[in-house]
């Protein structure tokens, strides 16, 4: 394992369950890496971000890779049924982009708007993996809003898993997996 052990278990954790049939959403495409990952394991990844770096650097990626499997959508997640209805595996990467401005961060309000929304309209024994960094101030704020709203969610149409590094310091990312059950 590399020195981002959660991202490492989350990706082990897509790569069991996602399949060349599945229809993906990156709600933060960041930098590209998720995106290329999740691309090279299913069928169709959209993914969105709010800045237009992100887009540049994740399309680089994606073409540099040969790959066209993808829609890169400059829009935030909120919006995702103005793009797509019908998805199976969702992933979020919360907090900013990497060597970009650190003032931009995913916020509590539209993360929340849009994971409501997924777990609406995923699909039945779909999942949703959230890397959540509480180590700065908009993190930490996003981060309690999110475990409190999942602390309200139905758990007999939803099973949670919390993958966290529980003796280290200065607060470390984690993992939330959200597993929605069949009929």
């Amino acid at each position: 394992m590399s020195d981002h052990q959660i991202l490492d278990i989350a990706h082990l954790q897509m790569k069991n369950y996602i399949t060349k049939d599945d229809v993906v959403i990156d709600m933060t495409m960041g930098n590209g890496f998720d995106t290329l990952y999740l691309a090279g394991l299913s069928k169709f990844v959209y993914a969105f971000d709010i800045q237009e770096t992100a887009l540049e650097h994740t399309h680089k990626k994606l073409f540099d890779n040969q790959l066209s499997n993808y829609k890169l959508i400059l829009d935030s997640h909120e919006n995702i049924l103005s793009y797509v209805k019908k998805f199976k595996y969702v992933v979020y990467n919360l907090g900013y982009l990497p060597n970009g401005d650190k003032h931009i961060t995913t916020k509590k309000e539209s993360t929340l708007s849009s994971l409501k929304t997924v777990l609406t309209h995923v699909d039945e024994k779909g999942m949703v993996f959230m890397m959540i960094y509480p180590a700065h101030e908009a993190g930490k704020i996003e981060s309690l809003s999110i475990e409190q709203y999942l602390e309200s969610i139905d758990h007999e149409q939803f099973k949670v898993i919390k993958t966290y590094l529980p003796f280290q310091e200065h607060m470390p990312p984690y993992l939330i997996t959200i597993y929605k059950k069949g009929a």
